[in-house]
C-alpha cells in the first residue's frame, strides 16, 4: 500500500497541447512561378514563329538594352486565343493568391472579394530575343496591374559566371519593394531562366535581367512578356453607376444654367436681352 501511495504521489506526464499558429504577411508581394504544360507551350512556340515572320519592334516603349523586342500585336493575339486565354487565367490565379495574402487578417473582406467575379484584359505583349551582353535594367511596368515573363529558349553555350560564389549571369532578379528588413527578409530573389517557366507578379514589382556571356554571339535567350489589367464585376458596376450619376448632374446643370460647351460661338445664353445679334460689333 505504501508503494502504491508513493507511486500515486509521483508527477504524471502532462498531455501535450496543440498550439494554433497562423502566418500573417499582408504587406508581402508574391511572385507566382508556373510550369507551362506542354500543349500550352506548343501554342506559345507557334505564337513566336508567327510573330517572327514579319515583326515590328516594341522596343521604343521598353527600357531594355536589347536589339530585338518583337511586339505581339492585338491582331496576332486574336489568331491564338488558346494562348491568350491561358495567360488571362494565370493572371486571375495570381490575383486570387495575392488577395488571399493581403486579406489574411480580414476574413469577412476576403470572402467578399473571393465571391466577386475577377476580370482580366490583355494590354500589351512582346518577345525578347536577348543576345550575349544585352540586358534589362531594374524597372517596373506601367499602365497595367499584373505582369509576366515566360521562357521559350535559353543559351546553349553560355560561359560560367566569373564568381562561383555569386551567380548572376543571365538571371532574372526581383527586388524587394515592400520593406528594408534585412534580418528576416531577402532584399533580392533570383531565378535561372528555363524554357517552360512562367513568372507572374504585380506590375510595380521591381525586377531586372542580367547580361550573360557565350562562346556564340548569336546564342539567344527567348522570352515573352505581357501586361494585363484586372478588375472585378462589382468595381465595374460601381464605376458605371458613378459615371451615370455624373452625367445626370451635368445634364441637370445644363438645363438650369445653359450648355457647358465653352466655345463662345455655341454657348447658350438664357434671357440676356442685351445680346440681339451674334456679332456685337456689327454697325448699322
Amino acid at each position: 500500500m505504501k508503494i502504491k501511495g508513493l507511486l500515486d504521489d509521483q508527477p504524471q506526464p502532462q498531455e501535450q497541447q496543440k498550439v494554433d499558429v497562423q502566418i500573417i504577411q499582408p504587406w508581402s508581394n508574391i511572385i507566382l512561378k508556373v510550369k507551362i504544360p506542354d500543349p500550352v507551350f506548343e501554342q506559345l512556340q507557334k505564337v513566336y514563329d508567327y510573330t517572327m515572320k514579319d515583326w515590328t519592334s516594341f522596343g521604343h516603349q521598353l527600357v531594355g538594352a536589347v536589339d530585338e523586342e518583337p511586339e505581339v500585336t492585338m491582331e496576332i493575339q486574336n489568331k491564338f486565343p488558346e494562348w491568350i486565354e491561358w495567360c488571362l487565367q494565370a493572371t486571375k490565379n495570381f490575383v486570387v493568391m495575392q488577395t488571399q495574402q493581403n486579406l489574411v487578417h480580414d476574413k469577412e473582406r476576403l470572402n467578399e472579394v473571393m465571391n466577386d467575379e475577377i476580370m482580366a484584359k490583355m494590354q500589351t505583349m512582346w518577345f525578347v530575343n536577348q543576345k550575349p551582353h544585352e540586358y534589362n535594367p531594374i524597372h517596373v511596368h506601367t499602365n497595367c496591374r499584373v505582369s509576366s515573363v515566360c521562357y521559350l529558349k535559353t543559351p546553349k553555350k553560355q560561359i560560367r559566371d566569373r564568381k562561383s560564389h555569386y551567380k548572376s549571369d543571365g538571371m532574372i532578379t526581383f527586388v524587394n519593394n515592400s520593406g528594408s528588413d534585412t534580418t528576416f527578409s531577402n532584399s533580392t530573389c533570383s531565378f535561372e531562366p528555363k524554357a517552360g517557366d512562367m513568372y507572374l507578379f504585380g506590375s510595380f514589382q521591381h525586377h531586372m535581367v542580367w547580361p550573360y556571356r557565350s562562346t556564340d554571339p548569336d546564342d539567344l535567350r527567348v522570352s515573352l512578356s505581357f501586361n494585363a489589367d484586372v478588375t472585378t464585376r462589382s468595381l465595374l458596376d460601381k464605376q458605371a453607376g458613378e459615371q451615370k450619376k455624373s452625367y445626370e448632374k451635368m445634364k441637370e446643370y445644363e438645363e438650369k444654367h445653359g450648355s457647358l460647351n465653352f466655345n463662345p460661338k455655341n454657348r447658350k445664353v438664357k434671357d440676356d436681352k442685351s445680346v440681339t445679334d451674334g456679332n456685337i460689333n456689327k454697325s448699322g
